[in-house]
């Protein structure tokens, strides 16, 4: 069950990874912006060709390795979940060791052939666009929050009740294989790491809801569709990732309290369907963003250009610039957003719940 479980999920990174060059706006090209009279340059489609090959071919490779190495020596579950990491981490190494060749190779482009060097740099708003804003509501992310305030009441009510050992970690198949002895302390520390997890989903979706709107100055119209639809499927992605994880932690909590839950596998189902949930409308919202992509017929033909924002981005990769207000914006390469490191609220966003994430381990112990 193992296997497979990780099969389908590594086939669907696997997938995501390839096609990740694909996904992002054309006018960004491994980390690198790329002025929209020279999107159809014949050098951007041969390195996207390549990475998208090669990471295919080395996945798949690795895949196999794992199924016959599984089959010949039918490892034990320890050795198995070792070697199932080994192989995903492989795979994203290989991933982002081409995506750095690449990045080097398109900014070498850039600076040989002078791009952007005699286009005036424009930055276009539009001003009514957040009043248009379809992302969801502070009060979804509540809801969670609410539940889990709940049930650590209700797990301090039932803390009699609670056996002298308590699980804290579940194993793939969803047997526990780590026990912690009891504390009124202790017996919360699940709740409070979901509430701190629950806190760090609304402030991301907060966060995003308020950052700028960065619209194409000679497709505006178009970006704007494309911005706020994939704001809006963010807001949807986050919010069932937060209900996802509350409903999967919840399980967990009360398997201590009621410890019959979690008694041989009964656990693992619900393991499965949360996996299942996640990597699948994280597909979904890929799916949805590649349908919003902006799509140049040929280079266009104009002579002004986004503003070159690639001395705030570190490798294409790392967001720092003071001057932005946003706390978080969208990827260079990959599916998602990513933090302005220059911003001090994303510390508090991000940072500070880690922090607390981190205290609650230790004293938990």
């Amino acid at each position: 069950m193992l296997l497979a479980v990780f099969t389908i999920s590594y086939i669907m990174t696997l997938a995501l990874q390839v096609f990740v060059p694909y996904l992002v706006r054309e006018t960004i090209v491994f980390g690198v912006t790329v002025p929209e009279q020279h999107v159809k340059h014949p050098t951007l489609s041969i390195v996207k060709k390549r990475y998208a090959q090669i990471v295919g071919i080395t996945g798949v490779v690795f895949l196999v390795i794992l199924l016959v190495i599984n089959w010949m020596f039918a490892p034990s579950e320890i050795a198995q979940g070792t070697l199932l990491l080994v192989i995903l981490f492989g795979m994203l190494a290989v991933s982002m060791v081409l995506y750095w060749l690449n990045h080097q190779k398109i900014t070498k482009l850039k600076k040989g052939e002078h791009w952007g060097m005699n286009l005036k740099q424009v930055r276009a708003v539009d001003l009514t666009a957040h009043s248009r804003d379809e992302m969801l509501p502070w009060t979804f992310y509540m809801v969670p929050i609410g539940v889990t305030i709940f049930l650590i009441i209700f797990t301090w009510l039932h803390y009699d009740q609670i056996p002298n050992a308590i699980a804290v970690h579940w194993g793939p198949t969803g047997e526990v294989d780590t026990w912690k002895r009891k504390t009124y302390f202790s017996v919360i520390s699940l709740p409070l790491i979901m509430l701190m997890m629950q806190c760090m989903m609304w402030g991301i979706a907060d966060s995003v809801k308020n950052s700028a709107i960065k619209l194409a100055v000679n497709r505006q119209e178009e970006s704007l569709e494309d911005q706020l639809k994939t704001r809006k499927y963010m807001s949807w992605y986050i919010m069932l990732l937060s209900y996802a994880l509350t409903v999967l932690l919840t399980v967990l909590q009360l398997s201590n309290i009621y410890p019959s839950i979690a008694e041989g596998k009964k656990l693992l189902p619900v393991f499965i369907a949360f996996l299942v949930l996640v990597l699948g409308s994280l597909l979904l919202y890929v799916w949805k963003k590649r349908q919003l992509r902006l799509s140049y017929v040929d280079n266009v033909v104009s002579e002004v250009m986004d503003v070159d924002e690639d001395r705030y981005w570190k490798g294409g990769l790392i967001y720092m610039n003071s001057q932005d207000p946003s706390v978080f914006v969208e990827k260079r390469f990959g599916v998602g957003w990513t933090m302005n490191l220059a911003n001090p609220r994303g510390y508090i966003v991000i940072v500070l719940p880690l922090v607390i994430l981190l205290l609650i381990s230790i004293f938990s112990l």
